[in-house]
């Protein structure tokens, strides 16, 4: 998703800055992989480093026959950069990649690794069907310039777990011949590639041994771990998996080999809250600072819920409650690491109706792309926007009618940052809160919502110029979940319909540009 994406390279940025100084100052190893989308060359070159001193690379594993390679169909070039190595080599849109260094080409990370290389081999199977190799030098991080169809060309990993509160047994049945939700919200993925790209959370229980020789030889770090409980026997049950009980076993082998952690919890009343979640807090608190930090989120609940598998959603007192007992952790980690290292979601704080604490709190957000911190990163934004000086053109000018639309949960951040357009006179701003209608239970994030409950709830509301979409609500098909595309929300609603705008600044300069 567009928006998800953006906050996963916003986090990694935090994290990079973070760990340069740490490193420059001494405290820090040079363990961590290519971040997702932020990591600079300097990054990258620490990455190589550090493979250096752990030895050979999972490649290089494949190549001796170590680690045996999944079938791949390859990668589908889907444009050139013109002036790039790609255009030179006369490789054109249409071309599948097959093969770098003799190695099948499995997914994106390994041209991200082929770009920072000095010598590579590349096999392509040209569109009039002729298979050419070249052998490349050019310099370190001098990308390719070939853009490609997808990023996974061997096909996602499938989830093997069977988790009572599985989002996905939560969507509605697929009906032939009829509307139905986008098909890829039915996909369990459970991929460490996916992890390591964008923040997937991941449980570890698919694992094979190719695949931990190939995330410690590429060091691909951090990567993200949905633990929600360390207790064997609690672990099975929240997984439905026999097998998923060995969780600190699986942690301190990455750890050990260089591979950082953030980690999760998905908090179910009565399964892993209580002396539990203690428990879980302490033994992760064990492998810090291998695991960074760890996240408590509340479990979502659809309508959808079998109501057989007994599940609940979490109170306002219970969120009360996991709040006060998060507390005590927070101080201790504080005084031992210098970072709290345990967060609570900022739902968590919504549902208990507690303020959110301020951005000094978070330690650098390092789960900000799972929705902690995220809200008070915005807040802080719009008090910066706040802070600027009005522009003489937009004084005496007709600012542009906006809506913005967002679910239940953010609305209230974003009738703030109305106010401040408002008061800039950068828009003549209005918030649309889109109620939940379709999901139930506690649903109400804004990149669940359905292109017709919007419509239907716009429907005689005059909208303005242009309506602001969640980015996050809408992929990059421009689709909206029951694939209502943006195009066809413009026709009906009479507004340019748009989701470009990922925070408050970013917002402002938007309509400041138009």
């Amino acid at each position: 998703m567009k928006k998800y994406k953006n906050q996963v390279e916003e986090n990694e940025n935090f994290r990079i800055a973070r760990n340069k100084a740490e490193r420059a100052a001494g405290t820090r190893g040079a363990t961590s992989g290519m971040a997702g989308s932020g990591a600079t060359s300097g990054d990258i070159a620490a990455v190589l480093e550090a493979r250096d001193q752990v030895g050979e690379t999972a490649q290089s594993l494949m190549a001796q026959g170590v680690v045996a390679p999944k079938a791949s169909r390859g990668a589908q070039v889907s444009e050139v950069e013109s002036g790039s190595i790609a255009e030179e080599l006369g490789i054109m849109p249409g071309a599948r990649l097959i093969q770098i260094n003799d190695i099948p080409l499995r997914d994106a990370i390994q041209l991200k690794m082929a770009d920072a290389s000095e010598k590579i081999s590349l096999s392509v199977i040209q569109p009039n069907g002729h298979n050419e190799i070249f052998d490349i030098e050019k310099d370190a991080f001098e990308p390719l310039g070939i853009g490609v169809d997808a990023e996974l060309f061997d096909g996602v990993t499938r989830c093997k777990n069977k988790c009572p509160f599985c989002f996905v047994d939560q969507l509605p049945p697929r009906v032939r011949n009829a509307p139905n939700l986008r098909r890829t919200l039915y996909v369990r993925d459970d991929d460490y590639r996916l992890s390591f790209l964008h923040g997937h959370y991941i449980t570890l229980t698919n694992l094979s041994d190719d695949d931990y020789a190939r995330i410690i030889g590429e060091k691909l770090s951090p990567l993200c771990v949905s633990v929600q409980a360390t207790d064997a026997a609690t672990r099975i049950k929240m997984l439905g998996n026999a097998s998923a009980g060995d969780i600190m076993e699986r942690l301190h082998y990455l750890i050990d080999n260089g591979i950082q952690i953030n980690a999760q919890i998905v908090l179910c009343p009565g399964i892993n809250d209580g002396e539990q979640l203690d428990k879980s807090i302490n033994d992760l608190t064990t492998l810090w600072p291998g695991i960074e930090s760890v996240a408590v989120v509340p479990v979502g609940l659809t309508r959808f819920m079998p109501p057989d598998r007994g599940m609940k959603t979490v109170a306002t007192e219970q969120a009360q409650t996991i709040l006060k007992q998060l507390k005590p952790h927070q101080k201790a980690c504080r005084a031992r690491f210098g970072a709290r290292f345990v967060y609570a979601s900022d739902e968590m704080y919504l549902l208990a109706n507690e303020p959110l604490p301020s951005a000094a709190f978070y330690d650098g957000y390092p789960q900000y792309a799972n929705g902690v911190g995220l809200i008070r990163a915005f807040l802080d934004e719009i008090k910066t926007l706040r802070r600027q000086p009005v522009r003489a053109s937009h004084i005496a000018t007709d600012a542009p009618r906006i809506t913005m639309v967002t679910g239940s949960l953010a609305a209230p951040a974003l009738r703030e940052l109305a106010g401040a357009l408002n008061e800039k006179n950068i828009a003549r701003a209005q918030v649309a809160e889109i109620k939940n209608t379709f999901w139930g239970g506690n649903v109400a994030c804004a990149g669940l919502l359905m292109g017709e409950e919007v419509l239907r709830q716009l429907k005689g509301l005059d909208c303005g110029e242009t309506v602001f979409l969640p980015p996050d609500a809408v992929d990059n098909q421009n689709r909206m979940l029951d694939d209502i595309t943006l195009r066809d929300m413009s026709t009906q609603l009479g507004a340019t319909v748009r989701c470009d705008a990922t925070g408050p600044l970013q917002m402002a300069e938007l309509l400041r540009r138009n």
